[in-house]
Protein backbone atom coordinates (compact mmCIF):
# COMPACT_ATOMS: atom_id res chain seq x y z
CA UNK A 1 0.00 0.00 0.00
CA UNK A 2 2.84 2.41 0.81
CA UNK A 3 4.56 1.63 -2.49
CA UNK A 4 1.35 2.25 -4.42
CA UNK A 5 0.77 5.51 -2.54
CA UNK A 6 4.29 6.72 -3.37
CA UNK A 7 3.59 5.90 -7.02
CA UNK A 8 0.43 8.04 -6.85
CA UNK A 9 -1.94 5.13 -7.47
CA UNK A 10 -4.33 5.88 -4.61
CA UNK A 11 -7.23 4.00 -6.20
CA UNK A 12 -5.16 0.82 -6.01
CA UNK A 13 -4.39 1.57 -2.36
CA UNK A 14 -8.12 1.82 -1.66
CA UNK A 15 -8.80 -1.40 -3.62
CA UNK A 16 -6.05 -3.31 -1.82
CA UNK A 17 -7.30 -2.15 1.56
CA UNK A 18 -10.84 -3.23 0.62
CA UNK A 19 -9.51 -6.70 -0.30
CA UNK A 20 -7.68 -6.91 3.02
CA UNK A 21 -10.77 -5.88 4.95
CA UNK A 22 -12.93 -8.42 3.09
CA UNK A 23 -10.48 -11.30 3.52
CA UNK A 24 -9.98 -10.43 7.17
CA UNK A 25 -13.66 -10.16 7.95
CA UNK A 26 -13.92 -13.92 8.55
CA UNK A 27 -10.69 -14.31 10.49
CA UNK A 28 -11.11 -16.84 13.30
CA UNK A 29 -14.27 -18.33 11.77
CA UNK A 30 -12.63 -20.36 9.05
CA UNK A 31 -14.05 -18.04 6.37
CA UNK A 32 -11.12 -15.67 6.15
CA UNK A 33 -7.43 -16.22 5.42
CA UNK A 34 -5.99 -12.94 6.75
CA UNK A 35 -6.08 -10.79 9.85
CA UNK A 36 -8.31 -7.71 9.76
CA UNK A 37 -6.60 -4.35 9.02
CA UNK A 38 -4.58 -2.98 11.94
CA UNK A 39 -3.72 0.60 12.83
CA UNK A 40 -0.72 0.62 10.48
CA UNK A 41 -2.93 -0.35 7.54
CA UNK A 42 -5.50 2.33 8.40
CA UNK A 43 -2.80 4.98 8.85
CA UNK A 44 -1.36 4.12 5.43
CA UNK A 45 -4.81 4.42 3.83
CA UNK A 46 -5.72 7.71 5.54
CA UNK A 47 -2.34 9.25 4.73
CA UNK A 48 -2.53 8.19 1.07
CA UNK A 49 -5.99 9.73 0.70
CA UNK A 50 -4.90 12.93 2.48
CA UNK A 51 -1.79 13.32 0.31
CA UNK A 52 -3.95 12.91 -2.79
CA UNK A 53 -6.27 15.71 -1.63
CA UNK A 54 -9.18 13.34 -1.02
CA UNK A 55 -9.80 14.83 2.39
CA UNK A 56 -13.38 13.73 2.97
CA UNK A 57 -12.52 10.12 2.11
CA UNK A 58 -9.54 10.29 4.48
CA UNK A 59 -11.77 11.46 7.30
CA UNK A 60 -14.32 8.71 6.58
CA UNK A 61 -11.55 6.08 6.62
CA UNK A 62 -10.38 7.30 10.03
CA UNK A 63 -13.90 7.17 11.42
CA UNK A 64 -14.24 3.63 10.05
CA UNK A 65 -11.08 2.69 11.94
CA UNK A 66 -12.60 3.87 15.22
CA UNK A 67 -15.89 2.11 14.42
CA UNK A 68 -13.97 -1.13 13.77
CA UNK A 69 -12.49 -0.93 17.25
CA UNK A 70 -8.93 -0.29 16.05
CA UNK A 71 -7.15 1.96 18.54
CA UNK A 72 -5.38 4.96 16.96
CA UNK A 73 -1.79 5.87 17.84
CA UNK A 74 0.39 8.98 17.70
CA UNK A 75 0.96 8.51 13.96
CA UNK A 76 -2.82 8.52 13.42
CA UNK A 77 -3.05 11.86 15.21
CA UNK A 78 -0.14 13.34 13.24
CA UNK A 79 -1.76 12.32 9.96
CA UNK A 80 -5.03 14.01 10.97
CA UNK A 81 -3.28 17.19 12.09
CA UNK A 82 -1.34 17.28 8.82
CA UNK A 83 -4.58 16.77 6.88
CA UNK A 84 -6.27 19.73 8.57
CA UNK A 85 -3.33 22.11 8.89
CA UNK A 86 -1.53 21.46 5.58
CA UNK A 87 -4.31 20.43 3.23
CA UNK A 88 -7.58 22.07 4.27
CA UNK A 89 -6.32 24.86 6.59
CA UNK A 90 -9.04 23.88 9.08
CA UNK A 91 -7.01 24.55 12.18
CA UNK A 92 -10.10 24.39 14.35
CA UNK A 93 -10.43 20.72 13.39
CA UNK A 94 -6.74 20.13 14.07
CA UNK A 95 -7.09 21.53 17.62
CA UNK A 96 -10.26 19.51 18.13
CA UNK A 97 -8.58 16.26 17.07
CA UNK A 98 -5.65 16.83 19.43
CA UNK A 99 -8.06 17.16 22.37
CA UNK A 100 -10.32 14.36 21.12
CA UNK A 101 -7.39 11.92 20.76
CA UNK A 102 -6.28 12.76 24.29
CA UNK A 103 -9.60 11.36 25.49
CA UNK A 104 -8.75 8.18 23.56
CA UNK A 105 -5.43 7.91 25.36
CA UNK A 106 -3.24 9.31 22.56
CA UNK A 107 -1.06 12.27 23.55
CA UNK A 108 0.30 14.76 21.06
CA UNK A 109 4.06 14.48 20.58
CA UNK A 110 6.70 16.84 19.21
CA UNK A 111 5.81 15.71 15.66
CA UNK A 112 2.17 16.69 16.19
CA UNK A 113 2.99 20.18 17.40
CA UNK A 114 5.66 20.68 14.73
CA UNK A 115 3.18 19.70 12.01
CA UNK A 116 0.63 22.18 13.36
CA UNK A 117 3.24 24.95 13.61
CA UNK A 118 4.29 24.32 9.99
CA UNK A 119 0.70 24.57 8.77
CA UNK A 120 0.08 27.81 10.66
CA UNK A 121 3.26 29.40 9.32
CA UNK A 122 2.38 28.38 5.77
CA UNK A 123 -0.98 30.12 6.25
CA UNK A 124 0.81 33.27 7.46
CA UNK A 125 -0.36 32.82 11.07
CA UNK A 126 3.07 33.11 12.69
CA UNK A 127 1.70 34.68 15.89
CA UNK A 128 -0.62 31.72 16.40
CA UNK A 129 2.30 29.37 15.77
CA UNK A 130 4.08 30.98 18.74
CA UNK A 131 1.00 30.17 20.79
CA UNK A 132 1.31 26.49 19.85
CA UNK A 133 4.98 26.63 20.84
CA UNK A 134 4.01 27.94 24.28
CA UNK A 135 1.30 25.28 24.53
CA UNK A 136 3.70 22.41 23.87
CA UNK A 137 6.15 23.80 26.45
CA UNK A 138 3.32 23.87 29.00
CA UNK A 139 2.63 20.23 28.16
CA UNK A 140 6.27 19.38 28.86
CA UNK A 141 7.05 18.66 25.20
CA UNK A 142 10.43 20.06 24.17
CA UNK A 143 10.58 21.68 20.69
CA UNK A 144 13.10 20.46 18.15
CA UNK A 145 14.74 22.21 15.23
CA UNK A 146 11.86 21.11 12.92
CA UNK A 147 9.48 23.00 15.24
CA UNK A 148 11.38 26.28 15.10
CA UNK A 149 12.39 26.27 11.42
CA UNK A 150 8.85 26.91 10.04
CA UNK A 151 8.61 30.01 12.24
CA UNK A 152 11.98 31.20 10.90
CA UNK A 153 10.60 30.62 7.41
CA UNK A 154 7.39 32.45 8.26
CA UNK A 155 9.37 35.50 9.39
CA UNK A 156 11.56 35.38 6.27
CA UNK A 157 8.53 35.09 4.00
CA UNK A 158 7.15 38.28 5.55
CA UNK A 159 10.50 40.07 5.17
CA UNK A 160 11.12 40.07 8.93
CA UNK A 161 14.70 38.86 8.57
CA UNK A 162 15.99 40.40 11.79
CA UNK A 163 13.32 38.61 13.82
CA UNK A 164 14.27 35.37 12.06
CA UNK A 165 17.91 35.89 13.06
CA UNK A 166 16.89 36.62 16.65
CA UNK A 167 14.88 33.40 16.78
CA UNK A 168 17.86 31.43 15.49
CA UNK A 169 19.98 32.94 18.28
CA UNK A 170 17.27 31.87 20.75
CA UNK A 171 17.43 28.34 19.36
CA UNK A 172 21.16 28.21 20.07
CA UNK A 173 20.69 29.42 23.63
CA UNK A 174 17.93 26.81 24.18
CA UNK A 175 20.27 24.01 23.16
CA UNK A 176 18.47 23.42 19.86
CA UNK A 177 20.85 24.94 17.29
CA UNK A 178 19.64 25.64 13.75
CA UNK A 179 20.57 23.05 11.13
CA UNK A 180 21.44 23.42 7.45
CA UNK A 181 17.74 23.61 6.49
CA UNK A 182 17.20 26.55 8.85
CA UNK A 183 20.27 28.34 7.49
CA UNK A 184 19.14 27.71 3.91
CA UNK A 185 15.86 29.47 4.73
CA UNK A 186 17.76 32.46 6.14
CA UNK A 187 20.18 32.57 3.19
CA UNK A 188 17.29 32.61 0.72
CA UNK A 189 15.76 35.60 2.52
CA UNK A 190 19.09 37.44 2.64
CA UNK A 191 19.57 36.80 -1.10
CA UNK A 192 16.08 38.11 -1.86
CA UNK A 193 17.08 41.30 -0.05
CA UNK A 194 20.45 41.38 -1.90
CA UNK A 195 22.30 41.21 1.44
CA UNK A 196 25.09 39.12 -0.01
CA UNK A 197 27.78 40.25 2.43
CA UNK A 198 25.69 38.82 5.27
CA UNK A 199 25.33 35.54 3.37
CA UNK A 200 29.11 35.31 3.09
CA UNK A 201 29.39 35.97 6.82
CA UNK A 202 26.88 33.21 7.59
CA UNK A 203 28.88 30.78 5.45
CA UNK A 204 32.15 31.82 7.10
CA UNK A 205 30.68 31.20 10.57
CA UNK A 206 29.34 27.76 9.61
CA UNK A 207 32.43 25.95 10.90
CA UNK A 208 32.31 27.53 14.35
CA UNK A 209 28.54 26.92 14.59
CA UNK A 210 28.89 23.26 13.67
CA UNK A 211 26.83 23.11 10.51
CA UNK A 212 27.99 22.40 6.96
CA UNK A 213 26.64 24.15 3.84
CA UNK A 214 25.04 21.76 1.34
CA UNK A 215 24.56 21.82 -2.41
CA UNK A 216 21.16 23.45 -1.76
CA UNK A 217 22.92 26.19 0.24
CA UNK A 218 25.22 27.07 -2.64
CA UNK A 219 22.45 26.73 -5.23
CA UNK A 220 20.39 29.23 -3.23
CA UNK A 221 23.29 31.67 -3.01
CA UNK A 222 24.18 31.31 -6.71
CA UNK A 223 20.56 31.78 -7.72
CA UNK A 224 20.37 34.98 -5.68
CA UNK A 225 23.55 36.31 -7.27
CA UNK A 226 22.37 35.43 -10.77
CA UNK A 227 19.03 37.20 -10.28
CA UNK A 228 21.03 40.38 -9.63
CA UNK A 229 23.16 39.82 -12.74
CA UNK A 230 26.27 38.86 -10.76
CA UNK A 231 27.33 35.97 -13.01
CA UNK A 232 31.04 36.25 -12.22
CA UNK A 233 30.46 35.98 -8.47
CA UNK A 234 28.16 32.99 -9.05
CA UNK A 235 30.80 31.21 -11.15
CA UNK A 236 33.44 31.92 -8.48
CA UNK A 237 31.08 30.35 -5.94
CA UNK A 238 30.89 27.26 -8.11
CA UNK A 239 34.64 26.76 -7.68
CA UNK A 240 34.26 27.14 -3.89
CA UNK A 241 31.50 24.54 -3.95
CA UNK A 242 33.65 22.09 -5.93
CA UNK A 243 36.57 22.74 -3.56
CA UNK A 244 34.42 21.59 -0.65
CA UNK A 245 33.70 18.31 -2.39
CA UNK A 246 30.05 19.08 -3.14
CA UNK A 247 28.64 17.79 -6.42
CA UNK A 248 26.66 20.29 -8.51
CA UNK A 249 23.21 19.20 -9.61
CA UNK A 250 21.20 19.76 -12.77
CA UNK A 251 19.63 22.72 -10.94
CA UNK A 252 23.10 24.22 -10.28
CA UNK A 253 23.86 24.06 -13.97
CA UNK A 254 20.48 25.52 -14.94
CA UNK A 255 20.97 28.47 -12.59
CA UNK A 256 24.33 29.36 -14.10
CA UNK A 257 23.25 28.76 -17.69
CA UNK A 258 20.17 30.94 -17.22
CA UNK A 259 22.35 33.71 -15.85
CA UNK A 260 24.89 33.53 -18.69
CA UNK A 261 22.19 33.32 -21.34
CA UNK A 262 20.32 36.27 -19.84
CA UNK A 263 23.55 38.30 -20.11
CA UNK A 264 23.95 37.12 -23.74
CA UNK A 265 27.18 35.32 -22.82
CA UNK A 266 26.33 32.40 -25.10
CA UNK A 267 29.91 31.21 -25.68
CA UNK A 268 30.49 30.94 -21.91
CA UNK A 269 27.21 29.06 -21.51
CA UNK A 270 28.30 26.60 -24.21
CA UNK A 271 31.70 26.21 -22.53
CA UNK A 272 30.02 25.51 -19.19
CA UNK A 273 27.73 22.95 -20.80
CA UNK A 274 30.74 21.22 -22.34
CA UNK A 275 32.68 21.44 -19.08
CA UNK A 276 29.82 19.71 -17.28
CA UNK A 277 30.65 16.50 -19.14
CA UNK A 278 34.32 16.48 -18.12
CA UNK A 279 33.37 17.23 -14.49
CA UNK A 280 30.83 14.37 -14.55
CA UNK A 281 27.87 16.61 -13.80
CA UNK A 282 24.47 15.52 -14.99
CA UNK A 283 23.44 18.02 -17.64
CA UNK A 284 19.80 17.15 -18.26
CA UNK A 285 17.29 18.22 -20.86
CA UNK A 286 16.42 21.40 -18.91
CA UNK A 287 20.02 22.64 -19.13
CA UNK A 288 20.18 21.99 -22.87
CA UNK A 289 16.80 23.63 -23.46
CA UNK A 290 18.00 26.75 -21.63
CA UNK A 291 20.95 27.26 -23.99
CA UNK A 292 19.01 26.15 -27.08
CA UNK A 293 16.31 28.71 -26.34
CA UNK A 294 18.88 31.51 -26.17
CA UNK A 295 20.55 30.36 -29.39
CA UNK A 296 17.12 30.28 -31.04
CA UNK A 297 16.42 33.85 -29.92
CA UNK A 298 19.76 34.92 -31.42
CA UNK A 299 18.90 33.23 -34.73
CA UNK A 300 21.57 30.52 -34.51
CA UNK A 301 19.53 27.60 -35.80
CA UNK A 302 22.63 25.56 -36.63
CA UNK A 303 23.76 25.92 -33.00
CA UNK A 304 20.36 24.65 -31.86
CA UNK A 305 20.67 21.68 -34.20
CA UNK A 306 24.17 20.89 -32.89
CA UNK A 307 23.00 20.87 -29.26
CA UNK A 308 19.99 18.75 -30.17
CA UNK A 309 22.34 16.26 -31.84
CA UNK A 310 24.71 16.30 -28.83
CA UNK A 311 21.80 15.52 -26.52
CA UNK A 312 20.80 12.48 -28.51
CA UNK A 313 24.41 11.24 -28.76
CA UNK A 314 24.74 11.46 -24.95
CA UNK A 315 21.52 9.54 -24.41
CA UNK A 316 19.57 12.58 -23.17
CA UNK A 317 16.05 12.30 -24.55
CA UNK A 318 14.81 15.64 -25.97
CA UNK A 319 11.35 16.59 -24.76
CA UNK A 320 8.56 18.51 -26.46
CA UNK A 321 10.08 21.84 -25.43
CA UNK A 322 13.36 20.87 -27.14
CA UNK A 323 11.42 20.07 -30.28
CA UNK A 324 9.45 23.33 -30.16
CA UNK A 325 12.63 25.38 -29.74
CA UNK A 326 14.14 23.67 -32.77
CA UNK A 327 11.06 24.32 -34.93
CA UNK A 328 10.97 27.98 -33.85
CA UNK A 329 14.66 28.37 -34.74
CA UNK A 330 13.96 26.97 -38.22
CA UNK A 331 11.20 29.51 -38.74
CA UNK A 332 13.48 32.37 -37.70
CA UNK A 333 15.87 31.33 -40.47
CA UNK A 334 12.99 30.67 -42.89
CA UNK A 335 13.88 26.99 -43.25
CA UNK A 336 10.35 26.03 -44.25
CA UNK A 337 11.35 22.96 -46.26
CA UNK A 338 13.01 21.45 -43.20
CA UNK A 339 9.91 22.15 -41.11
CA UNK A 340 7.69 20.41 -43.65
CA UNK A 341 10.04 17.43 -43.64
CA UNK A 342 9.78 17.26 -39.85
CA UNK A 343 5.99 17.33 -39.99
CA UNK A 344 6.02 14.35 -42.35
CA UNK A 345 8.36 12.41 -40.05
CA UNK A 346 6.77 9.54 -38.16
CA UNK A 347 8.15 10.76 -34.83
CA UNK A 348 6.43 14.14 -35.17
CA UNK A 349 3.07 12.93 -33.83
CA UNK A 350 4.66 11.51 -30.68
CA UNK A 351 6.49 14.75 -29.88
CA UNK A 352 4.17 17.56 -30.97
CA UNK A 353 1.76 19.29 -28.59
CA UNK A 354 -0.56 22.28 -28.88
CA UNK A 355 2.37 24.71 -28.52
CA UNK A 356 4.07 23.04 -31.49
CA UNK A 357 0.98 23.41 -33.62
CA UNK A 358 0.41 27.01 -32.56
CA UNK A 359 3.95 27.82 -33.72
CA UNK A 360 3.35 26.07 -37.06
CA UNK A 361 -0.06 27.67 -37.63
CA UNK A 362 1.34 31.14 -36.94
CA UNK A 363 4.33 30.72 -39.27
CA UNK A 364 2.68 28.67 -42.04
CA UNK A 365 -0.80 30.11 -42.74
CA UNK A 366 -1.01 28.23 -46.04
CA UNK A 367 -0.89 24.92 -44.13
CA UNK A 368 -3.60 25.82 -41.60
CA UNK A 369 -6.24 23.36 -42.79
CA UNK A 370 -3.72 20.51 -42.92
CA UNK A 371 -2.36 21.35 -39.47
CA UNK A 372 -5.81 21.64 -37.90
CA UNK A 373 -6.70 18.23 -39.34
CA UNK A 374 -3.50 16.75 -37.87
CA UNK A 375 -4.38 18.19 -34.46
CA UNK A 376 -7.80 16.59 -34.64
CA UNK A 377 -6.32 13.23 -35.74
CA UNK A 378 -3.90 13.29 -32.77
CA UNK A 379 -6.61 14.36 -30.28
CA UNK A 380 -4.75 17.61 -29.52
CA UNK A 381 -7.31 20.20 -28.48
CA UNK A 382 -6.96 23.77 -29.70
CA UNK A 383 -6.36 26.29 -26.92
CA UNK A 384 -6.93 30.03 -26.58
CA UNK A 385 -3.72 30.83 -28.47
CA UNK A 386 -4.74 28.58 -31.38
CA UNK A 387 -8.09 30.30 -31.75
CA UNK A 388 -6.57 33.77 -31.44
CA UNK A 389 -4.06 33.06 -34.22
CA UNK A 390 -6.76 31.58 -36.45
CA UNK A 391 -9.25 34.41 -35.87
CA UNK A 392 -6.59 37.00 -36.60
CA UNK A 393 -5.60 35.18 -39.82
CA UNK A 394 -9.21 34.92 -41.03
CA UNK A 395 -9.88 38.60 -40.34
CA UNK A 396 -6.73 39.60 -42.22
CA UNK A 397 -8.03 37.59 -45.15
CA UNK A 398 -11.41 39.35 -44.93
CA UNK A 399 -13.24 36.16 -43.90
CA UNK A 400 -15.20 37.74 -41.06
CA UNK A 401 -18.06 35.23 -41.08
CA UNK A 402 -15.58 32.37 -40.68
CA UNK A 403 -13.74 34.30 -37.94
CA UNK A 404 -16.99 34.85 -36.05
CA UNK A 405 -17.92 31.16 -36.40
CA UNK A 406 -14.51 30.16 -35.05
CA UNK A 407 -14.90 32.48 -32.08
CA UNK A 408 -18.27 30.95 -31.27
CA UNK A 409 -16.68 27.49 -31.51
CA UNK A 410 -13.95 28.62 -29.09
CA UNK A 411 -16.65 29.19 -26.45
CA UNK A 412 -16.60 25.40 -25.96
CA UNK A 413 -13.39 25.83 -23.94
CA UNK A 414 -14.54 29.04 -22.22
CA UNK A 415 -14.84 32.72 -22.96
CA UNK A 416 -11.50 34.40 -23.71
CA UNK A 417 -11.73 38.15 -23.25
CA UNK A 418 -8.45 38.64 -25.10
CA UNK A 419 -9.77 36.74 -28.13
CA UNK A 420 -13.04 38.69 -27.91
CA UNK A 421 -11.08 41.97 -27.94
CA UNK A 422 -9.03 40.87 -30.99
CA UNK A 423 -12.15 39.96 -32.96
CA UNK A 424 -14.07 43.07 -31.86
CA UNK A 425 -11.27 45.37 -33.00
CA UNK A 426 -11.11 43.66 -36.39
CA UNK A 427 -14.88 43.79 -36.90
CA UNK A 428 -15.12 47.41 -35.79
CA UNK A 429 -12.31 48.45 -38.11
CA UNK A 430 -14.15 46.82 -41.03
CA UNK A 431 -17.62 48.12 -40.03
CA UNK A 432 -19.01 44.60 -39.44
CA UNK A 433 -21.74 45.57 -37.01
CA UNK A 434 -24.07 42.69 -37.82
CA UNK A 435 -21.34 40.19 -36.99
CA UNK A 436 -21.16 41.75 -33.52
CA UNK A 437 -24.88 41.13 -33.07
CA UNK A 438 -24.35 37.48 -34.03
CA UNK A 439 -21.51 37.19 -31.50
CA UNK A 440 -23.71 38.45 -28.66
CA UNK A 441 -26.49 36.07 -29.65
CA UNK A 442 -24.04 33.17 -29.86
CA UNK A 443 -22.60 34.01 -26.44
CA UNK A 444 -26.11 33.96 -24.96
CA UNK A 445 -26.82 30.54 -26.51
CA UNK A 446 -23.60 29.18 -24.98
CA UNK A 447 -24.51 30.46 -21.55
CA UNK A 448 -22.14 33.45 -21.45
CA UNK A 449 -24.05 36.55 -20.39
CA UNK A 450 -22.14 39.67 -21.49
CA UNK A 451 -21.23 41.85 -18.53
CA UNK A 452 -20.18 45.49 -18.37
CA UNK A 453 -16.55 44.71 -19.30
CA UNK A 454 -17.65 42.95 -22.52
CA UNK A 455 -19.78 45.92 -23.55
CA UNK A 456 -16.98 48.28 -22.54
CA UNK A 457 -14.53 46.50 -24.89
CA UNK A 458 -17.07 46.56 -27.72
CA UNK A 459 -17.97 50.24 -27.35
CA UNK A 460 -14.31 51.26 -27.08
CA UNK A 461 -13.48 49.31 -30.26
CA UNK A 462 -16.18 51.05 -32.29
CA UNK A 463 -15.44 54.46 -30.82
CA UNK A 464 -11.74 54.03 -31.55
CA UNK A 465 -12.56 53.08 -35.15
CA UNK A 466 -14.79 56.13 -35.53
CA UNK A 467 -11.99 58.39 -34.29
CA UNK A 468 -9.68 56.78 -36.86
CA UNK A 469 -11.85 58.07 -39.68
CA UNK A 470 -14.63 55.55 -40.20
CA UNK A 471 -17.77 57.70 -40.25
CA UNK A 472 -20.32 55.31 -38.79
CA UNK A 473 -22.56 58.13 -37.51
CA UNK A 474 -23.79 58.86 -41.05
CA UNK A 475 -25.13 55.30 -41.47
CA UNK A 476 -28.63 55.13 -39.98
CA UNK A 477 -28.69 51.33 -39.97
CA UNK A 478 -25.37 51.21 -38.15
CA UNK A 479 -26.60 53.65 -35.50
CA UNK A 480 -29.72 51.56 -35.03
CA UNK A 481 -27.73 48.38 -34.53
CA UNK A 482 -25.40 50.09 -32.08
CA UNK A 483 -28.35 51.37 -30.06
CA UNK A 484 -29.91 47.90 -30.08
CA UNK A 485 -26.71 46.11 -29.10
CA UNK A 486 -25.45 48.39 -26.37
CA UNK A 487 -28.71 49.39 -24.73
CA UNK A 488 -31.35 46.73 -25.44
CA UNK A 489 -29.34 43.50 -25.16
CA UNK A 490 -28.46 43.89 -21.43
CA UNK A 491 -32.20 44.07 -20.65
CA UNK A 492 -32.88 41.07 -22.91
CA UNK A 493 -30.31 39.06 -20.97
CA UNK A 494 -31.78 40.02 -17.61
CA UNK A 495 -28.79 42.23 -16.76
CA UNK A 496 -30.76 45.48 -16.67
Amino acid sequence: MKALARAGDVDQVVALFADLRTSGAGAGTGKGDASPPNVLCYNTLVNALAEAGRLEEARVAFDEMLAAGVAPNASSLNILVKLHSWRSARFDLAYRDILRMRDLGVEADVGTYSTLVTGLCRAGRVGEAWGVLDWMLEEGCRPMVQTYTPIVQGYCREGRVEEAKELMATMERAGCPPNVVTYNVLIRALCDAARFDEVRQVLTESTSKDWAPSTVTYNTFMNGLCKKGMAKEALDLLDVMLGEGLDPTDFTLSILLNCLCHDSRISEALDLLERSTSLRWYAGVVAYNTVMSRLCGAGHWMGVLKLLTDMIKKGIMPNTRSFNIFIRSLFFRRQFRLVKSLIRNQGFAATANVVTYNTLIYAMPSEVNNLMQRMEDQNIAADEVTYTIMVDRLCRAGQFVAATNLFLKSLEIGLSRDLFAVLTNKLAHNDKIWEMTRIFQGMEKNGFIPDSSIFDVTIRSFCRTAMNGVDMANDADTCGVLMFDFYSIPYMFGDG
